[in-house]
């Protein structure tokens, strides 16, 4: 029997782990995005989460925990959104990133190689991450079918997310749960490639 996890609303005191989870679930963008190390990033995503920056903000995360213990995060919120939360975005990145590196971060932001992130029609999850040490215990599965309430909840019919093209294990288990993918992306130059995945419910 799988370990249940307990799901919450996302608080300005979960930043810090909120750094490190996105973090972790950008892959190589965080490093391409941000161009800093991993903890100087960590400390600009908590600082972000805990303004409510746009796509960064804590008002669209939810916390998994396990043992009263975080374990996991979740950021999702509907494809129809996600043009108003990059705009909004933008106005903390200056803050927190200062005028210059935040000007960088919004021209490699847009020039990134792809399409669309997400379709209107779709609940788009921007962010999901398990701290590796809680990793093949489920509860990344948990999480999806909780952001599967979630779209549901929203009236949404279809999840969609995006995958580095590295990471076959989490590709994997999207495709266990009925993800398929609708888009390959591959770039070698900047190795950013990557899937777009959607189930439909």
């Amino acid at each position: 029997m799988n370990p249940t996890l307990q799901i919450r609303a996302a608080q300005t005191n979960d930043a810090s782990f909120a750094g490190s989870m996105i973090t972790l679930s950008l892959h190589e963008l965080a490093g391409h995005l941000f161009q800093q190390n991993t903890d100087i990033i960590e400390a600009m995503i908590a600082k972000l989460f805990a303004r409510n920056a746009g796509r960064f903000g804590y008002k669209y995360a939810s916390v998994a925990e396990f043992e009263n213990e975080p374990v996991g995060l979740l950021v999702a919120y509907r494809g129809d959104e996600v043009n108003r939360l990059n705009l909004e975005t933008i106005p903390h990145l200056i803050s927190v990133l200062g005028f210059a590196k935040a000007i960088g971060f919004i021209y490699r932001g847009v020039t990134l190689p792809g399409g669309v992130e997400s379709e209107d029609d779709e609940f788009f999850l921007s962010n999901l991450g398990i701290l590796p040490s809680m990793q093949g215990r489920s509860f990344g599965s948990q999480l999806l079918t909780y952001a599967e309430e979630l779209a549901r909840k929203n009236n949404l019919k279809k999840c969609s997310l995006i995958v580095s093209w590295h990471n076959t294990k989490a590709k994997r288990l999207y495709e266990r749960i009925g993800y398929q993918v609708v888009e390959a992306v591959q770039d070698n130059e900047t190795d950013l490639g990557y899937y777009r995945m959607v189930k439909v419910l």
